[in-house]
């Protein structure tokens, strides 16, 4: 009965503007399916090799249930990939796999890629993982922040933040690990909080470091494993009125920077060359950004100090609440959660993002913090609920459902999977005389029109 739930409203209701003003034309809307609840748990189990290895853990605190919270998921092949960031003591695993297809309404995860792989204080297995992003390749990129406790007094920051990559194709699950340099991050101040890649020229992510004290888009290159962060603090940190979030009864202060991020498709620029635009927000601000991939990729700019980019960068307006996670889908559409509004909404991008917000789902009781998206193979989107505010207040109950996992069908895939444009002329490689981000919307827009 639970994968019948509907959460979201009406199809009618799925076209209502997230603010009053007025509509300028735009592309129509698709219809979207419902959400509907297909995963459900009040606490989070592993596939233990036996039952006295799960009291064992128990009894040494090696696992706490109450303290295992879901944030990241992805998806591939069979399996949706869940990431468990080891905030607090007594997460046994901080990566790990569920069926796609339900078998069971709660399904105990299993670490992945291995129980060994998963161990803690051994700085060559997993140790913090907070999002996976999977390129077109079928190559998993894993933020491994390394520093773990992290809603604790004492953080240990034994292990280095480092980027992991899995060869998923090959089946055998190897990992390299790719420590960031210390001019790019800091062990004790940095995390690494969600990524976006861009399969061109070399292999890129753009990776959002929410940092409390040195915020940035951290750009990593694995052609040559080299990296470099962007600044800007007008744009990347939390803003004090975005800061206080009110959940069904619940206030919580939360000043985070810079934290979402999508990427939008292919398009062709003015001077012939391909580009992409970069969408970001700090979790505690209602403005959300944009700049293109070309100016994050000017490594020049990253030692010229906070506002290099600013000239670039584009604020597209605001929204009616705050956001946690987001998603470009194949076609230019973002979807993303508003916290405050128990909203999980929609964006076509070729239109004007004042006008152009969307209701898909709505419902103070199931959508209680949206944090993360993804996208399977058959035009299916899922989304983790995870109540996060109640995680951090220290107020998890066991005997209420805590996280989720929303599905619906929107007909599209993964901005992984968006078309390649072909350039008329050479990249300039992040050149700072890119056009300016306003411009480059526009073309967007044209080259959805004519895709």
């Amino acid at each position: 009965m639970l994968s019948l739930l509907l959460l979201a409203l009406a199809a009618t209701a799925a076209a209502q503007n997230l603010q009053n003003t007025s509509q300028t034309a735009r592309a129509p809307t698709p219809r979207r399916e419902q959400f509907r609840v297909i995963y459900e748990w009040n606490a989070i189990d592993f596939q233990w090799a036996s039952p006295e290895e799960r009291e064992a853990y128990l009894n040494t605190s090696r696992y706490i249930p109450r303290n295992v919270l879901i944030s990241g998921i992805n998806f591939y092949g069979e399996n949706l990939f869940l990431t468990l960031p080891r905030m607090l003591e007594g997460v046994p695993a901080t990566l790990a796999t569920i069926p796609v297809r339900q078998v069971d309404t709660a399904p105990k995860l299993s670490p992945f890629p291995s129980w060994s792989a998963n161990t803690l204080g051994d700085c060559a297995a997993l140790q913090f993982v907070q999002n996976v992003e999977i390129d077109r390749n079928g190559i998993m990129w894993i933020l491994d922040n390394g520093r773990i406790g992290t809603l604790t007094q004492n953080p240990d920051t034994k292990c280095p933040p480092s980027i992991v990559m899995i060869d998923l194709k090959t089946g055998k699950n190897e990992m390299e690990r790719i420590p960031l340099p210390t001019e790019t991050v800091n062990a004790s101040t940095s995390y690494l909080n969600d990524l976006v890649v861009d399969n061109r020229d070399g292999d890129y992510a753009y990776i959002t470091d929410n940092s409390a004290v040195d915020p940035g888009i951290i750009v990593f290159r694995r052609s040559d494993k080299k990296s470099w962060k962007i600044r800007d603090s007008k744009s990347m940190l939390s803003v004090s009125d975005a800061a206080v979030f009110r959940i069904n009864g619940t206030t919580i202060n939360l000043p985070v920077n810079i934290d979402g991020i999508a990427l939008g498709p292919q398009f062709l620029t003015e001077e012939g060359y391909v580009d992409r635009t970069v969408y970001f927000t700090p979790l505690s601000s209602f403005h959300l950004y944009a700049v293109n991939a070309s100016i994050l990729r000017n490594e020049s700019l990253s030692s010229t100090g906070d506002g290099a980019i600013r000239q670039y960068i584009k604020d597209l307006g605001t929204k009616p609440s705050q956001t946690d996670g987001m998603k470009m889908d194949s076609t230019g559409t973002l979807f993303f959660g508003l916290i405050g509004n128990s909203t999980i909404a929609e964006w076509n991008t070729t239109t004007d993002f004042r006008v152009g917000q969307r209701t898909i789902a709505r419902d103070p009781n199931y959508i209680q913090w949206v944090d993360r998206f993804t996208f399977d193979d058959s035009g299916n989107i899922y989304v983790v609920i995870n109540r996060l505010y109640n995680f951090i207040k220290n107020q998890v109950s066991l005997d209420e459902v805590n996280y989720r996992i929303l599905k619906s069908h929107t007909g599209t895939k993964s901005y992984i999977f968006s078309p390649d444009v072909t350039p008329v002329a050479p990249s300039p490689h992040g050149a700072a005389t890119a056009p300016a981000v306003c411009a480059s919307l526009l073309l967007l827009a044209f080259a959805h029109l004519f895709a």
